[in-house]
Parts: structure tokens; C-alpha cells; sequence
């Protein structure tokens, strides 16, 4: 699992208000045996600071012929694109339509990336459940935006 995002420094979780969904995810992932590669979790700066997440699978950490990457956002949830040899060949991002919430239950997410790492078909089942902590860190988002701009520099997680 990942404790802290790496390479920010110090308060660096208090940036990133989505951190705690990123490392029940994980994880779940790595509970599986399928830890991703690559980690990434942000905020886009244009679009209204919308939180986002990616996981990477390279072509060494699946069964088929190239990686998969997952991506989330907080607005739209889960989408996937299947990777050729090279991260910048993809197929353009399809939807997890299995995943039924933006805020997926961990483990769902991870059984549906299970079944694409290991190079069989998404599954036809649907899930439903939405994370246990979807509310808390909706809410932590919704003060990170009301507070990233005040004077003082970035929001401190307090309040």
C-alpha cells in the first residue's frame, strides 16, 4: 500500500484530498496480486480542481499482448484504455460500465482490473457499492476547493 504520495514532501496529502480512495484502492489491487506499476493522483488546475487517479499496468504486468492503464476522476469515475508496447500507443478510454458508482467499492474496482491485467473479458456483473468513506472524502474535497485559494497558500486540511 502507499502510506504517502511520493515525491511531494511534507503536508503533501492535505494537496491531494482524494489520497485516502487512492490507497484503498491500491490496496485492494496489490490484496489481489495486481499491483499497478504506476501510481498517479492529482487535480487538474483548469477544469475546476477535479480530482483524478491512474493506475498503470506495463506490458510485464499483464497477461496479454500490451499494459492497461485505469483512470478515474471524481465526476465521471472509472474509464480504461488497453496499452500497446509503448504507454503512448492506447485505444481510446472506455468506460467501466461494471462499475456502477464513481466512488466504487475498492474491492469491485480491483476484481475488475483483475479480470483485464490477467487478460480476460470485464466482467458482465455489476457493482453497485459505492466506498464507506465516499461522503468523508466528497466533503474534504468540497473544503479543499472552498480554501485552496484563501491567503496563506495551499489548504492545510484543517476545518
Amino acid at each position: 500500500m502507499i502510506l504517502n504520495p511520493p515525491g511531494l514532501g511534507p503536508g503533501s496529502v492535505q494537496r491531494l484530498p482524494h489520497w485516502p480512495y487512492v490507497q484503498a484502492v491500491d490496496e485492494a489491487l496489490t490484496g489481489r496480486g495486481i499491483p499497478p506499476g504506476t501510481v498517479r493522483a492529482g487535480r487538474t488546475y483548469t477544469r475546476g480542481n477535479t480530482m483524478y487517479i491512474v493506475f498503470v499496468w506495463d506490458i510485464s504486468r499483464t497477461a496479454g499482448r500490451g499494459g492497461l492503464r485505469f483512470n478515474w476522476e471524481e465526476d465521471t469515475g472509472w474509464v480504461h484504455a488497453l496499452l500497446g508496447v509503448g504507454p503512448s500507443i492506447a485505444t481510446p478510454p472506455q468506460p467501466l460500465t461494471a462499475l456502477r458508482r464513481v466512488y466504487a467499492a475498492p474491492d469491485d474496482v480491483a476484481e475488475v482490473a483483475e479480470h483485464l491485467v490477467r487478460n480476460r473479458p470485464t466482467p458482465s456483473d455489476e457493482f453497485g457499492a459505492e466506498w464507506g468513506q465516499a461522503a468523508h472524502v466528497r466533503a474534504t474535497i468540497d473544503r479543499f476547493r472552498a480554501t485552496v485559494s484563501q491567503p496563506g497558500g495551499l489548504w492545510t486540511g484543517v476545518g
